[in-house]
This record gives structure tokens, sequence and C-alpha cells, in this order.
């Protein structure tokens, strides 16, 4: 059999995603095999890979103060490698896939939201018009913190704001990358209340008189330079201390907002557009529970029928 190695296999494969992928991804899944698949398995036939080296693996990444989300990602990076092979080499089958992924041993956070009062209690006490706009933004778009970050005052027309790209999290040269949103169905059109558009209108107008060189150009969150999501979670953690209202994610502020629209009986697949997720199923996953309540609801109501 010929001897193929991951190390042989890894130089094409990464040619092969760099066109396939997008840079922030391309970047992670190389970093992900270069330092956890790479420093075992180099030298390996890709021929002679058992289902046994792959648990062996799995037992060794274990040992690591790594995150059960993080190992996830390394099981994936695994299984693309491998599935590279199956399509390129003629490799018989994919151990990772067959084996399968990290067991979580770690308790699953559950996001936490807020009742629209306890929203209320919080926006109360924000005194910087910016950040007030922000969160009441955030609060009632739902909208991914990338995605308003990247906003500029051109993607919003009338009562509708465009989300068609987001920042990412990486730095390059001291500048945040912009790049497509996260999946097709995150390119879309959300419109927005009256009352967050005064809002806007009034942002965009302080940013006209504190600017020379204004140009709707400019990001509505942030004028010449966006915002730094840590500045952001600084000034949430303030108003949360002064509010008394519970800390939640800057995440969160999504959850909150989808599950407002749901105690107001909005249809799921309506908010799951809103949401730009990829399909209905990925709404209904995420906000299963309080599916579940509203349901807990309707057998109440039948049960208290007579008939």
């Amino acid at each position: 059999m010929e001897n193929i190695t991951f190390a042989n296999v890894c130089n094409n494969y990464f040619l092969y995603i760099k066109l396939k992928k997008k840079p922030q991804s391309f970047r992670s899944i190389t970093s992900r095999i270069n330092n956890y698949i790479l420093p075992y398995f180099s030298n390996t036939n890709i021929f002679d890979f058992t289902a046994f080296e792959f648990l062996e693996w799995q037992n060794m990444i274990n040992s690591k103060n790594l995150s059960y989300k993080y190992k996830k990602t390394l099981h994936y990076a695994f299984v693309g490698l491998l599935n590279y092979c199956k399509i390129f080499y003629n490799l018989d089958k994919n151990v990772a896939s067959e084996v399968g992924n990290f067991k979580n041993y770690e308790v699953e956070s559950i996001a936490k939201v807020w009742t629209y009062e306890q929203f209320k209690k919080f926006i109360e006490v924000v005194d910087v018009e910016l950040y007030k706009t922000l969160f009441k933004f955030m609060y009632f778009t739902g909208c991914r913190i990338g995605e308003i970050l990247a906003l500029t005052w051109n993607d919003l027309e009338k009562n509708i704001i465009h989300i068609n790209k987001t920042i990412s999290k990486e730095n390059i040269n001291g500048h945040r990358v912009i790049t497509p949103p996260k999946t097709k169905k995150s390119i879309r059109k959300i419109c927005i209340d009256n009352h967050l558009l005064l809002d806007l209108y009034n942002l965009k107008n302080y940013y006209a008189n504190l600017y020379d060189n204004y140009s709707i150009d400019y990001y509505i969150f942030g004028g010449n330079k966006p915002l730094s999501p840590s500045t952001i979670e600084r000034y949430k953690n303030k108003y949360c201390k002064i509010s008394g209202v519970e800390k939640i994610r800057l995440h969160d502020f999504r959850h909150s907002h989808a599950t407002l629209l749901l105690k107001n009986n909005i249809p799921i697949s309506t908010i799951s557009k809103r949401l730009g997720h990829k399909n209905t199923s990925t709404t209904l996953d995420i906000y299963a529970h309080f599916v579940e309540e509203d349901e807990k609801r309707v057998l109440d109501t039948l049960n208290s029928l007579t008939y």
C-alpha cells in the first residue's frame, strides 16, 4: 500500500481549503490541524490510520485544559481532513466520523434572557446616548454583535436595516476584518420600529455635528471606526450594576429579542428569518424550552374545556 502521510496530505489540503473557506475559517482550521493533529500523526500513513489511534488521540485531547466547544472544532477539523482524503486519495473510510465527537462532560451554560421589564430597568440608567441607542438596537433587532458593529449609515434605508456583512473577532494590523455574514441566510433586511428609527436619526445628527468630514460610510455605532466589543461589555456591566439587573452576555440580547417575539406569539418562521438562521429547525432547537412552555399553555387551555 502506498505510503502517504498526514504531513503530505495537509500540504495539499491547506491549498484546497484556502480556495473554499473565508480567510478567518482557513486560519482557524489550519491552526487546529497544525497544533493538535499534525504533532501526533505527521508521519502516520493515512491508509494505516485506525479508529483505535483516533480514540487515543481523543483521550490525549481530553487531558488538556480545552473547552468542549473547542474540542468539537478539533473533531470537525479532523473529519474535514479525512473526508478530503476519501475524495482525493481514495481513503476507504473516515474513522473520525465513525468514532464520533467528544463526549460533553461540561454543564452546558444556559442562555440568560431579559424580559421587557428588565430591559426597561436597565436602559433607564444608560446615560450615554451612543450606548443607549446601541443597547436598544441589540434588544429590538436581535442582530449578532458583529453584524451590528459592521453597519454603516449606507445600510439604513427608511425603516429597513440591510444586514450584509459582519466584523470578525480577528484583528489584523490594528484593524478588525469585515467579512460576509455567517451564512447566506444571514444576509437579510430587518424592519425597525419608529422609536428606534428616531434614536438612530438623532445619533446620525450627533455624528454630523461631531465630524467635519462626516459621510454615510461612517459606522452607525462608532463613527469613523466601529466600537470595540470589550468596551461595549464594560459599559453593559456598568449599567447592569447601577440598575441592579442580572448580567447577561452581549449575545443574550439576541436571545432576549427572540423570546420577546415568542412571548408575543410571533410565528417561529418569522423569528427565524429575522434572526438570519439557516432554517427554522435551528430556531426551534435554540428556543425549544420556550416552545415547550407554549405547549403547556395549550394543554392547560384544552384541559379546561368540557366536551
